[in-house]
């Protein structure tokens, strides 16, 4: 693009000169000397930084008044025209005020206009009598576009002063309005040097100029907005892939909220979109919110609890903006206004000071990187914004250091710029760091899940030995890689079946170590005692002091070869018999207390007889609408194989480890089956 625009810059004059009509031949008179007289040569422009009449007050006769260039101003006062009236007699005075002063034009001179530096807060401009324009609203708004801009205005056409013979006065009068809002710490009228008049095309020139130069100025504001943009909508893109990390919405909002001030301050200072109360309005909305995501940011990285403190904070910076505008229907004088804006803001970088500083303190690594840029960040914002406040109640003036930029060749940077890119570095490092930190623990966190997996794999029984009197189904489908819940199908030598069935609550790493824990237990008890009711006390022993793991509960059952079930519960889901689910006396999950007294509950089972065992990730699966597939669901097809209810709780809506066992009692005389593996299938 760069190489493009370059190559029309330097054809396009070529091009004109091949396009363009031959010129005539014309006989050029070479000077007699080469030289240039700066006396002849000139361009004609002047300054109007002097000595102005002024009057307070408004013309009561505005037809044929102190517009006039007929009017007699010579009992007025003579002000200076680079400094305000409130600096030259007229301290706090607002309403109209009238300057009038002459510039006279050279014989022959074509159009003529004047630059007049900004002027507050809104005028009208009269060029022998005539108005020829203004700044700002008439009748007077209290804060016009653009009231500390230049303005350009003509002093003659040309059309009928071209040719005049001599040279002529033109006579120019202002009528200023100064608000009162800004009386108390702005003085009134012209509030700087630079006010030009010269020839037409001079004053074009200075005022494109003076654009230019004003976008210089803020070529540090555009490329901090533009970075901080770019920077905060990339974070705000890792905050889409990783949503539980709030740390990176947070720094997104920070971010952008910053970028869009700057924004508005070019939008303010460069083009003059913006009427002084609306930016104010803007300007603290954004820095509210750029508190709330400085407080809710470090909070998260800080581990710092959400307290009272902490919540009052984050309501003063909320409210602050409500402070800034109250000047707009006088209720509050603009420093007044400022100084309670402040203030609202001041106790959340307060709270992030505090904070960060007791964590370095500690030595926490992520505060020790974070203190330098904070404390710089917050420290020259409300060093400037003390400043600015002093200056507006007149009680002290703002140093140059903190209003000039730094010197940067090409360029310059303000202050505050420098400070907030700083700030953006040192938190995009940290934040680079921390997502770092958090892959690589995601990675041990995967290997370590496998392994577990590996583990769990190794703990569930490969296959099952069908013996002649029973046939045997079951499924396992945990929620994740590794789930928490367990069971446990084992043969007596008499040919009897031991069922154990259970949850661990929670999923993951934590519960997959606690149900090895349990089969390892179950394994050993079965050494010693076949009985429901022995093995859940025994067990219940074992976990008692675990609690902090979390609840397991757990159902043992016995099924004889003679069709004899027995089984005791500590608080899991009861099993169905031939679709009807069998009642368990309550009791206490395994571990919650010791000694604890379990109830046997048994009956006879007949040839054909289906018992069917499951974990409470299928009564608890859940649709998108938040609907569960209960208790009654779930019996009605208690008489379904293993996999097809595993496979309907989990197309309703899968939440929690699925296990679903089912034996059919078919009574002495059948013939043994071959062994069949365990199904394990993820969600």
């Amino acid at each position: 693009m760069i190489l493009l625009i370059a190559l029309c810059i330097g054809v396009a004059p070529c091009f004109a000169e091949a396009t363009a009509a031959p010129a005539p031949a014309a006989v050029v008179l070479a000077p007699t000397t080469a030289g240039f007289d700066l006396e002849r040569d000139r361009e004609p422009v002047i300054s109007l930084d002097g000595l102005w009449r002024f009057h307070p007050g408004d013309d009561p006769d505005m037809s044929k008044g102190w517009a006039s260039p007929t009017f007699d101003d010579s009992s007025w006062s003579l002000l200076r025209s680079d400094r305000s009236w409130s600096e030259q007699g007229y301290p706090g005075m607002s309403g109209f005020g009238w300057y009038r002063f002459d510039v006279t034009q050279a014989a022959g001179d074509g159009p003529v206009a004047m630059m007049l530096a900004p002027i507050l807060t809104s005028y009208e401009v009269y060029v022998d009598g005539k108005l020829v324009g203004t700044a700002g609203k008439m009748p007077p708004a209290i804060a016009p576009f653009g009231m500390f801009q230049f303005h350009e205005f003509p002093l003659a056409d040309g059309t009928t002063l071209a040719q005049h013979p001599s040279a002529r006065t033109i006579h120019v009068a202002l009528r200023v309005w100064h608000s009162e809002i800004w009386a108390g710490y702005i003085g009134g009228g012209p509030s700087q040097s630079g006010s030009l008049a010269g020839s037409t095309s001079m004053i074009h020139a200075e005022m494109t100029h003076r654009r230019n130069l004003q976008r210089f100025i803020f070529v540090d504001s555009y490329s901090y907005s533009i970075v901080a943009t770019l920077v905060g909508l990339t974070i705000f893109g890792l905050f889409c892939f990783r949503p539980r990390e709030r740390e990176y919405l947070w720094f997104a909002i920070l971010l952008i909220s910053a970028a869009m001030d700057q924004a508005f301050t070019i939008i303010y200072n460069v083009y003059a979109f913006l009427p002084v109360p609306l930016y104010d309005l803007f300007d603290s909305s954004l820095t509210a919110l750029n508190q709330v995501a400085g407080l809710a940011f470090f909070s998260i990285v800080l581990r710092a609890r959400r307290d009272r403190i902490w919540t009052a904070c984050l309501a003063l910076a909320l409210v602050s903006p409500i402070f800034n505008v109250l000047y707009w229907p006088g209720w509050l004088s603009v420093p007044t206004s400022a100084a309670l804006s402040l203030l609202c803001v001041l106790p959340s970088s307060l709270w992030v000071l505090a904070i960060l500083l007791r964590r370095a303190f500690d030595r926490d690594p992520d505060a020790t990187l974070l203190t330098i840029p904070t404390v710089l960040y917050h420290g020259v914002f409300f060093l400037l914004n003390t400043a600015i406040l002093l200056s507006q109640g007149g009680w002290a003036k703002i140093p140059d250091i903190l209003l000039e930029p730094l010197p940067l060749p090409p360029f310059t940077m303000h202050w505050q710029i420098l400070v907030d890119l700083v700030f953006l570095i040192a938190l995009l490092a940290f934040l680079i760091r921390r997502f770092t930190m958090a892959r690589q623990g995601e990675e041990r966190y995967t290997g370590q899940l496998e392994a577990a997996r590996q583990v769990q794999q190794v703990l569930l029984p490969e296959a099952i030995p069908q013996v002649s009197s029973f046939a045997v189904d079951c499924i396992y489908r945990p929620a994740e890689v590794v789930g928490g819940d367990f069971f446990q199908i084992l043969h007596s030598s008499e040919g009897d079946l031991l069922i154990v069935v259970g949850d661990v609550a929670g999923k993951g790493i934590a519960a997959a170590m606690m149900v090895s824990v349990l089969v390892g237990a179950i394994r050993a008890e079965v050494e010693h005692t076949s009985d429901p009711v022995n093995l859940l006390s025994s067990l219940n022993d074992r976990m008692h002091g675990r609690s902090e793991s979390g609840v397991t509960t757990c159902l043992c059952a016995r099924l004889t070869v003679d069709g004899e079930f027995s089984m005791a519960s500590a608080g899991h889901l009861p099993p169905y018999l031939n679709g009807r689910e069998l009642t368990t006396p309550g009791a206490f999950p395994l571990g919650v207390i010791p000694d604890q007294t379990y109830e046997r509950v048994a009956l006879q089972c007949m040839p054909g007889d289906r018992l069917t065992f499951v974990s409470d990730g299928v009564v608890e699966a859940q649709n998108k609408f938040g609907e569960l597939l209960g208790f009654e669901r779930t019996q009605a097809m208690s008489m379904l194989q293993a996999a097809e209810i595993a496979d309907a709780a989990s197309l309703f809506g899968q939440i929690d480890d699925i296990t679903v066992v089912t034996i059919e009692f078919r009574g002495n005389g059948f013939e043994a089956f071959s062994p069949i593996g365990i199904r394990v299938t993820e969600a």
